[in-house]
């Protein structure tokens, strides 16, 4: 069975032959990882057969992308989203982020010129992140080239990009969003349809240009550790009629939706569910997300990626380990599919090389379906 048919039976809870396996280490920890044994000649995902690849979407307003300056310690850029962000060299740690091209509603007359597709512009879709995509976009034939360099690696292959509230405080600012959000939800709402009505274009651009996706995957963190950054009210006003903008064209278009959203956004996953929502990562475990919980509640309305603990990765023993694995792939496979692994974030440098080499031979072990018959 090839990766993609796997993820795809996974989805459809019509029992793959294994649980597919995704997941994203810091980049710290995979120089750890290179210091501890892991081959430098080996992509990580092909050294563990990662069964999901990405290329990613600029629906920015492509403002100035620029280096500003680099050193040993510090990086700090101009984002083609709207922002200035300083980040520490060769680590993943929280970003500094010093500057917001959206400083008030004139400001957003200019930037809002940018969410448009220019027709004869570069492409808007490339196979390298749209983070510190620091080089210039691909042509259209140039991306499409790239598209079917994936296509025949047979993984299943996300589009990703921003949600709307993830994208509108990259340039309005993340505080000055928030306060937008309760004191002026009309102008907040404006900002995200603008930039929903670019993600749709591009996605349609991306079909017309024979590039389609077996899922998208929306980047949208709403919640941090203890729940959601803004009332469920609130996101249901200005943010659930944009999702299901985005989840209607998804299932026009027979393209799977997949979230990314780190904290505890429980309180909303009934909508998103309304929405179209099909996957949900990565659940984050200290945020009070148990993958044997969600089943239970959601049954096969979702699909959950993630909820590894890298806490318990890093401090716990061999046994706190391979029970959590077994304990949470297990009603899984009974089931017949829903669940695909992932860390439930990223992968700290905290965790060695051979501490994540059990994690994955844990999983490999008990992520086994049992054959038809």
């Amino acid at each position: 069975m090839d990766s993609r048919e796997r993820v795809i039976r996974t989805l459809n809870r019509t029992r793959p032959d294994r649980v597919p396996l995704m997941d994203a280490p810091w980049e710290d920890t995979l120089t750890r990882w290179y210091a501890e044994g892991l081959p430098r000649d080996v992509p990580l995902e092909d050294y563990f057969g990662f069964d999901i690849d990405e290329m990613s979407l600029d629906v920015s307003p492509r403002c100035e992308q620029k280096l500003i300056s680099q050193d040993d310690q510090w990086i700090i850029f101009k984002d083609r989203a709207g922002y200035t962000v300083k980040k520490a060299a060769g680590k993943s740690r929280t970003m500094l982020f010093l500057d917001h091209v959206t400083k008030d509603k004139a400001a957003w007359e200019e930037v809002k010129r940018g969410f448009r597709l220019d027709p004869q512009g570069a492409a808007r879709i490339d196979d390298a992140s749209y983070f510190m995509h620091l080089g210039p976009y691909p042509t259209w034939a140039e991306a499409r080239l790239k598209y079917e360099a994936k296509r025949r690696r047979n993984k299943y292959l996300l589009f990703v990009a921003y949600g709307p509230y993830e994208a509108t405080w990259r340039h309005r600012g993340f505080e000055t969003f928030l306060m937008d959000l309760a004191a002026d939800p009309d102008f907040a709402a404006e900002m995200a349809g603008v930039y929903t009505d670019l993600l749709l274009v591009v996605l349609q651009r991306c079909l017309d240009e024979g590039m389609c996706p077996d899922g998208f995957f929306m980047v949208e963190d709403l919640a941090y550790t203890a729940g959601m950054l803004m009332s469920p009210r609130t996101w249901r006003r200005v943010f659930k009629p944009l999702v299901q903008r985005v989840g209607q064209f998804l299932r026009q278009n027979d393209i799977a939706f997949w979230m990314h959203c780190c904290g505890n956004a429980e309180a909303v996953f009934e909508d998103l569910i309304e929405c179209g929502l099909q996957v949900i990562q990565p659940l984050e475990a200290k945020s009070g997300l148990d993958v044997r919980r969600l089943r239970q509640k959601y049954g096969t309305r979702l699909t959950f990626w993630g909820n590894i603990n890298v806490i318990n990765m890093a401090q716990g023993s061999d046994a706190e380990i391979e029970e959590e694995i077994r304990s949470k792939i297990a009603p899984f496979i009974a089931a017949g599919g829903g669940y695909i692994y992932h860390s439930d974030h990223s992968v700290p440098p905290e965790v060695s090389w051979p501490r994540y080499k059990l994690v994955m031979d844990l999983v490999r072990k008990y992520g086994v379906y049992p054959a038809a018959g």
